[in-house]
């Protein structure tokens, strides 16, 4: 009898060790996390804002993790299939996504994308930029009561462009055409780069952009600024009055951008990433980089990001429905 109790309590420790052995791997991985290259996918054209934001931690983050950290673009489908290569690669922590709101929204306007907002973690809220709706400077318009009446006068002629199907952009000009009563042809570019220029060449009529990429173009006097899409004036463009002041509210727009990972990345691999960007945008001469770029630093962590996040989707759900978006 003696001897069975003390197998039994030999097989129960090493049942213990087992439980233990299993708690510590987990942790033991995080610590020693990482021990190869971070990839920052950025799944929109080169120069666009998200790479520029990228590259400019990108310096800083390879300092702070002690291993190389490489931005590459992966462009197409509006941003959908740099996201969706994220989200179908390895949840290690290896390969970072920078986004916009079309990670969210893409999969409220197409269907069999192959991803939803739910499968990825956000590490880092690093701003927002207020968005502009933007015509050529010298063309004929120079109001946005000019361009409204044009566009009742000749409806469906008129374009505006985008980056993409489920971009912010797409969104808030549907919810634009619905509040105003006109109707704009939509056309993707696939970038807001090309937005712009695709508006200086004359091939397409409007957009509303992110101020980030519109800046250079309005100071140069090439774009103008018919109205900002937000509540309150901004100080970068104190003479262009908002959606509210001239009485749509509804309308309005700040496309954010945000650092995620894949779902189900190991909890401290997250927390420890979202303690270095943080420090990152932390620092002074990045984050006047960033501001200088049009984006207005928030620099909030992985808990109020997702909750930022959850209050977002929620928002822009409700904007397809009345804007009748629909999957595609």
């Amino acid at each position: 009898m003696f001897k069975a109790f003390r197998i039994f309590l030999f097989a129960s420790f090493n049942g213990f060790l087992v439980f233990l052995f299993t708690l510590i791997i987990p942790f033991s991985h995080a610590a020693e996390y990482p021990t190869k290259t971070v990839q920052i996918i950025n799944p929109f054209p080169p120069g666009a804002i998200t790479d520029i934001l990228a590259r400019l931690v990108s310096d800083k983050l390879s300092s702070l993790l002690g291993q190389p950290v490489v931005v590459v673009n992966k462009t197409g489908g509006g941003g959908a299939v740099g996201i969706k290569a994220v989200k179908d690669g390895p949840a290690d922590g290896y390969t970072v996504l920078i986004a916009p709101p079309p990670v969210a929204l893409i999969p409220l306007a197409r269907k069999g994308i192959g991803f939803e907002l739910s499968d990825f973690t956000p590490l880092n809220l690093i701003g927002n930029t207020p968005a502009v709706m933007i015509v050529k400077a010298d063309g004929p318009w120079q109001t946005l009561e000019q361009l409204i009446a044009d566009a009742k006068k000749k409806p469906g002629q008129l374009t505006f462009g985008t980056p993409g199907t489920g971009t912010s952009g797409h969104f808030t000009m549907e919810l634009f055409k619905k509040e105003t009563g006109v109707d704009f042809i939509h056309v993707p570019l696939g970038g807001e780069a090309p937005v712009a220029t695709g508006i200086l060449g004359g091939n397409i009529h409007t957009s509303i952009i992110g101020l980030g990429t519109a800046r250079a173009h309005l100071e140069a006097g090439t774009l103008k600024a018919l109205v900002v899409a937000s509540q309150k004036r901004i100080k970068q463009l104190p003479d262009v009055p908002t959606s509210f002041e001239k009485g749509y509210p509804a309308v309005e727009a700040s496309p954010w951008f945000i650092f995620f990972v894949r779902a189900n990345t190991p909890p401290d691999i997250v927390s420890k990433l979202g303690k270095v960007f943080r420090d990152a945008l932390q620092d002074k001469d990045i984050a006047a980089k960033i501001d200088k770029a049009g984006v207005l630093v928030e620099n909030r962590g992985p808990e109020e990001a997702a909750k930022f996040l959850a209050q977002e989707n929620k928002r822009w759900a409700e904007v397809a429905k009345i804007a009748k978006i629909e999957q595609q």
